[in-house]
């Protein structure tokens, strides 16, 4: 099984930078579930950075436990199909919560 690490830790290599051109965010991962954590998201000039913790002011928070991400990230689930289900909740702009979902190549399973 997939970690959330492993997830998280991948993002800036499946991020579509031609997707963010002028969005520069912070975006917080604050996950429950079997393995709680917290995560950073630098979106910025073009690129996606991650780091541990909560360690910047978010513009957008998205919460939900850590295996929905996993299935999220991974394809194993379409992302709308979590949100819909409301397991993947996102407190923020609604402009920057449907900005985010166009921002990652993610695998269709």
């Amino acid at each position: 099984m997939t970690t959330i690490k492993e997830v998280i830790q991948n993002l800036p290599n499946i991020f579509k930078p031609e997707k963010a051109k002028g969005w520069n965010r912070i975006i917080l991962f604050d996950l429950e579930g079997e393995e709680p954590s917290q995560w950073t998201l630098t979106i910025e000039n073009g690129t996606a950075s991650i780091e541990e913790g909560n360690t910047k002011q978010p513009k957008l928070t998205i919460l939900g436990k850590s295996e929905h991400i996993v299935q999220m990230f991974t394809g194993e689930v379409p992302p709308m199909k979590l949100v819909n289900a409301k397991l993947i909740k996102m407190k923020g702009p609604m402009m920057d919560a449907i900005a985010f979902s166009g921002l990652w190549n993610i695998p269709k399973k």
